[in-house]
């Protein structure tokens, strides 16, 4: 009759070895798929919310000074929307304050003059875009007026840096000054007379840079460009 052995203890003890080291690379290898799983998934999230609000405020912002009366023969330099409170603004680089002629219950194209809710904006603020629709104008220079409301949530994504520049440019002036040179520089260089009218044309660029609030190591900055279709006619 054979005789039974078994494992020596130094053979129990390799294989216990090897079966260590199988199961930690398992392990490693799950928590490198896990963590690259989530990492991806927190860039994904991060790129939609910051690319869903540029889009957004690439949109709006090319509808400014859009006039719903702007018809055959009329005067475009009495367009409501590109007048005083109404027209463009920028108080700050990181907000920016316009209005447009909105498509209502009576009038598709809107009614042609400004009314209540069509003052729009968009800011930074404590880490948050806000978005304007207000009855009013914003009364102060530095965008704390009422009417505003946050577009984003810090607590998911914290919004780090907004800035608006502009790229304005008078149109038929005999003049060489520079591509952003607004009219009432024009006008400042002598070079656009009392009564006089010029077509403004107005572009901005807008940058804004994002984090996860879960994990500051993931940003994203994004540059967009606005073209706004609705040139301001300038009156000297």
């Amino acid at each position: 009759m054979k005789k039974q052995t078994g494992f020596t203890l130094i053979e129990i003890m390799i294989a216990l070895l090897i079966g260590l080291v199988i199961l930690s690379a398992t392990i490693s290898m799950y928590v490198n798929t896990v963590k690259g799983s989530t990492d991806t998934i927190n860039s994904a999230r991060l790129n939609y919310d910051i690319e869903s609000v540029m889009l957004l405020m690439v949109n709006d912002l090319t509808r400014a000074g859009y006039w719903g009366g702007a018809t055959d023969g009329v005067d475009s330099s009495t367009n409501p929307f590109i007048a005083g409170a109404a027209n463009i603004q920028i108080p700050t680089a990181a907000c920016i304050l316009y209005s447009y002629d909105a498509p209502s219950a009576l009038a598709v194209n809107g009614d042609g003059i400004v009314n209540n809710g069509e003052y729009y904006g968009f800011k930074l603020q404590s880490g948050a875009i806000s978005i304007r629709s207000a009855d009013t104008a914003e009364a102060t220079a530095n965008c704390t007026g009422t009417g505003w409301s946050a577009l984003t949530v810090p607590q998911d994504v914290n919004i780090t840096a907004l800035t608006f520049t502009t790229a304005y440019k008078c149109l038929n002036v005999t003049t060489s000054l520079s591509y952003d040179t607004t009219c009432a520089a024009v006008v400042t260089a002598a070079n656009l007379a009392s009564g006089e009218k010029a077509v403004e044309s107005r572009q901005f660029n807008i940058a804004l840079t994002g984090q996860l609030a879960a994990d500051t190591t993931v940003t994203k900055t994004l540059n967009g460009t606005v073209k706004v279709r609705n040139d301001r006619i300038f009156t000297q």
